[in-house]
């Protein structure tokens, strides 16, 4: 019986210390500051190939081009150059002559080793009356997709057999 009552003491001796430790003495408050800063950015995205930056206008096959062929890209949101900008920033957008031309008015596709380019046109419209070399808009945060028609028109003599391409620079500045 003794042991009982010496075990019970202990108790109550270290119950009174453990509620006194957890009483609060008072209290201080700070601070937390949380920053994130974003800069006005913009980027394009060719959803035709699914990779960041290029999209693919296929003019298809033809023989001996004796008639306009047309193709286009990027219609319905289909395929085609994609910008993302910060809603409220202002771009444009600038398509190149491309590698084969020295100017807009002169866009062409290389092809085989001593083949004659190939001339072609892009267009903003789908009636193909206005050239493409500059489209400007205002982002929203999603990606605006941007309609191309292009032309390759009609030629003579007919030109030699083979893949002919050109790759046309596509620059956002915002």
């Amino acid at each position: 019986m003794m042991i009982r009552l010496a075990i019970s003491s202990a108790f109550l001796i270290v119950a009174p210390l453990t509620a006194a430790q957890a009483q609060v003495q008072g209290t201080a408050t700070g601070s937390l500051e949380v920053l994130l800063s974003v800069t006005a950015a913009c980027e394009v995205n060719g959803s035709a190939s699914g990779g960041t930056g290029k999209a693919t206008l296929d003019f298809g096959e033809t023989q001996l081009l004796t008639s306009n062929v047309d193709g286009e890209i990027g219609i319905g949101g289909a395929g085609g150059i994609e910008v993302r900008c910060n809603p409220g920033v202002d771009y444009t957008v600038d398509f190149g002559a491309g590698e084969n031309a020295t100017d807009i008015a002169n866009r062409a596709m290389a092809g085989p080793t001593g083949s004659v380019n190939i001339p072609y046109q892009l267009y903003s419209d789908p009636a193909r009356s206005v050239v493409l070399s500059q489209v400007s808009d205002t982002g929203n945060g999603a990606f605006q997709g941007i309609p191309i028609y292009g032309r390759v028109p009609a030629i003579s003599p007919a030109p030699t057999p083979g893949s002919y391409r050109d790759v046309v620079t596509v620059t956002v500045s915002f």
